[in-house]
């Protein structure tokens, strides 16, 4: 019996000795740095946790090659009925909408949520600072592959397929009412110059028959800085890797912008830190752009 309670006391005097409970503690640590920051497999979200470089990282499985704000809708990259199918789109009502400064005309339009928010943006600065009794009119969203044919456009060749393009004109004072004229018309020369000046600010591209499609700031900014279509510059891009990306300076933030290619399922992998701030989107032409905010 004494041995056994002077073993017990030993082992009370090894369990108490601050240089035990340090090392045990540093212990403990490591095993929940290992359980826990370690590459793991984090449930359904497709994402993958795992050092790089000394810094925690994320992978990510990049899904919908041809969808996008920068997907491609032409003859030579159709767009697919699956991609084109809509999905989560904002409807606008025909009529005045005096909170966002401008006008539905002629039928209900669909735009993507990121659209409808920067046009609300733009329209109203447009409003604010250019007095007028023209009201810019929305005429035309999202058309859906069914809606292209019976148009008599190519199904999939019409970027009003992706639901980021739409056309808009402006309602003019005529009479006793108002008159919707295209924004080639002179009497929205004002409002036509003012769009080209300052869309890219709101990320989109603008051509003077009023057709609108939202990329995004930065592509926008780079857009007409190259003087580049849309197709020109994916096609650019195509060349540019995660580790020699294209830099773009705009609204006094600096992005750094690549292409990631798809696999024969139309997905891929990226692996960025973990407090990235970044947005992707399917290009219909193989592949996925990346757009790394750095400040």
């Amino acid at each position: 019996m004494r041995e056994e309670q002077g073993k017990k006391n030993e082992r009370r005097g090894i369990l108490n000795n601050p240089i035990w409970q340090l090392t045990a503690a540093g212990i403990a640590i490591v095993a929940v740095l290992v359980a826990v920051v370690l590459p793991r497999r984090a449930g359904n979200g497709g994402k993958e946790t795992g050092w790089s470089g000394g810094a925690l990282t994320l992978t990510h499985r990049l899904t919908g090659a041809g969808r996008g704000p920068l997907a491609l809708c032409d003859e030579d990259h159709l767009q697919s009925e699956e991609d084109s199918a809509e999905c989560g789109m904002a409807c606008l009502p025909v009529g005045w909408h005096p909170a966002s400064g401008y006008a539905i005309g002629g039928e209900s339009v669909r735009l993507s949520p990121v659209v409808s928010m920067q046009l609300d943006r733009m329209i109203l600065d447009y409003t604010e600072t250019n007095a007028s009794y023209s009201i810019p009119c929305v005429v035309s969203g999202y058309r859906d592959l069914s809606e292209q044919r019976a148009a008599g456009r190519t199904p999939g060749a019409d970027p009003a397929g992706t639901g980021y393009a739409l056309t808009l004109s402006l309602c003019v004072p005529q009479g006793d009412g108002m008159a919707v004229v295209p924004l080639s018309n002179p009497l929205a020369q004002s409002f036509s110059a003012w769009l080209a000046s300052h869309a890219a600010s709101y990320g989109f591209t603008y051509d003077s028959g009023g057709l609108l499609r939202y990329v995004g700031v930065p592509h926008a900014a780079a857009m007409i800085h190259s003087s580049q279509s849309l197709s020109a510059y994916i096609s650019a891009l195509t060349g540019k890797l995660q580790t020699a990306p294209l830099k773009i300076e705009a609204a006094g933030a600096v992005y750094s912008v690549f292409f990631v290619p798809a696999d024969r399922n139309g997905e891929a992998s990226l692996t960025l830190p973990s407090d990235a701030v970044f947005t992707v989107s399917g290009t219909n032409a193989g592949g996925f752009v990346v757009t790394v905010r750095e400040r």
